[in-house]
């Protein structure tokens, strides 16, 4: 399928243009440049095609940082393992907005991120996009557009138990479906959109409080407790990371 139409486009009019001039640098401004929207169009190969790598190698000894970190978990079930990514990356790598505050352009690795203890929410995707790589889960970033046009939200998609499943690491969460299935980014766009209050809540009211004074509370009040509507559009955006082979899809990965 081409996907040329949806690459970058059709977001809003600021969205659109910032991403294809973003401000941020190296691996963030790339990932940037290869949003892909979600939409009817698209959600076929996005969600259930080949578009997003599904089976990865990774190549022991070329992130020991990460190795070491993730190595409690190599034992336990992939949806466990992504939980203990997402939990890790967001204590240890905490939001700019409740840490301390930082440039947008840094373009760090993931072990400089880890080693500065504080990330934008790209950042704190990709910290957890990137502990998942060395445990074999393939990642990659979702961007999430607010209704108002202006305003997003970085988080990421992993793939376990043969989906992609959403992870928002700034805020710690991610939804279980009523079959007892972890959610798409798209399903909670969609059909599951109620699912997302009960869960972004308490969160949400969390995270605000912890705010630094630096940060304009009177603007993020709105986005920060309504985080449903961060769900009006969603685009997805591949990551290989360092150190990760791409594997050929077989017929069980397509199961």
């Amino acid at each position: 399928m081409d996907l040329t139409p949806f690459h970058c486009k059709g977001f809003s009019e600021f969205w659109d243009d910032v991403l294809i001039h973003p401000e941020v640098s190296g691996v963030d401004a790339d990932h940037s440049r290869g949003t892909i929207r979600v939409c009817p169009e698209t959600m076929e190969e996005l969600y259930h095609g080949d578009y997003s790598p599904r089976r990865i190698r990774y190549r022991r000894g070329s992130r020991p940082m990460l190795e070491m970190i993730a190595s409690p978990w190599r034992s336990l079930p992939e949806r466990d393992k992504a939980l203990k990514a997402m939990n890790w990356a967001h204590e240890n790598v905490p939001h700019r907005n409740i840490a301390r505050d930082v440039p947008g352009t840094r373009a760090m690795t993931e072990e400089q991120l880890i080693e500065s203890r504080v990330g934008w929410c790209n950042e704190q995707a990709r910290v957890a996009i990137a502990l998942c790589a060395v445990m074999e889960i393939p990642g990659r970033m979702c961007f999430l557009f607010h209704v108002n046009g202006k305003s997003g939200h970085a988080c990421c998609e992993l793939f376990i138990e043969n989906k992609w499943v959403f992870h928002d690491v700034t805020y710690n969460v991610r939804v279980e479906l009523p079959d007892g299935t972890l959610a798409t980014a798209a399903e909670l766009s969609g059909p599951y959109r109620k699912l997302l209050k009960p869960v972004y809540d308490p969160a949400a009211a969390w995270f605000l409080s912890q705010y630094k004074p630096y940060v304009d509370i009177t603007f993020d009040r709105d986005d920060s407790m309504t985080k449903d509507r961060f769900f009006h559009q969603i685009g997805v955006s591949n990551y290989i990371c360092d150190g990760v082979d791409v594997l050929e899809p077989t017929d069980a990965s397509r199961a």
